[in-house]
């Protein structure tokens, strides 16, 4: 059975970025492809307003998870650019390529403390920051605490 998610890679990327998207492609669970995608490719096929490549269906994956940046009724909007404009926050002391961005959450210069990497490992199963996405519903909770004040001051004690 083939199955598509998404994720997100923090770091300092060959491409001059802090973060990569991507859609993870399995099949009988297990990882058969990463496919790189853009921010906006990622609202738009997240929201569901675009297919998924490669399979030309559409799915809302963020309203799955609740999230809601298109809410209708009864729902409340979620702040996606805030969510991923604080994506590196959690990985660095200050921001690497723009000091004018603020602080950083992480209590380690270029990598969180220890503390705070088991705890990402524990809640999220991200190991290697250089290398592992964090996937699936792992990427929708992240960007769920990546602007909640509770779990920011949570993460900044540790």
């Amino acid at each position: 059975m083939s199955h598509v998610t998404m994720g997100v890679k923090i770091g300092m990327l060959p491409t001059g970025g802090i973060h990569q998207f991507a859609l993870i492609h399995k099949q009988h669970g297990k990882l058969v492809a990463i496919q790189p995608i853009e921010e906006l490719q990622m609202i738009k096929i997240g929201s569901g307003e675009w297919p998924i490549p490669r399979t030309q269906k559409f799915h809302d994956f963020f309203s799955e998870h609740g999230i809601y940046i298109n809410p209708t009724e009864g729902q409340e909007y979620f702040d996606i650019h805030s969510a991923i404009e604080s994506l590196w926050k959690i990985r660095y002391a200050a921001h690497p390529f723009n000091q004018q961005k603020g602080e950083g959450w992480s209590n380690g210069k270029f990598r969180p403390s220890q503390k705070q990497q088991v705890y990402i490992f524990n809640r999220y199963g991200v190991r290697g920051y250089d290398q592992d996405y964090f996937a699936d519903s792992s990427f929708f909770q992240l960007l769920k605490d990546v602007i909640d004040k509770d779990w920011i001051d949570e993460y900044k004690r540790m």
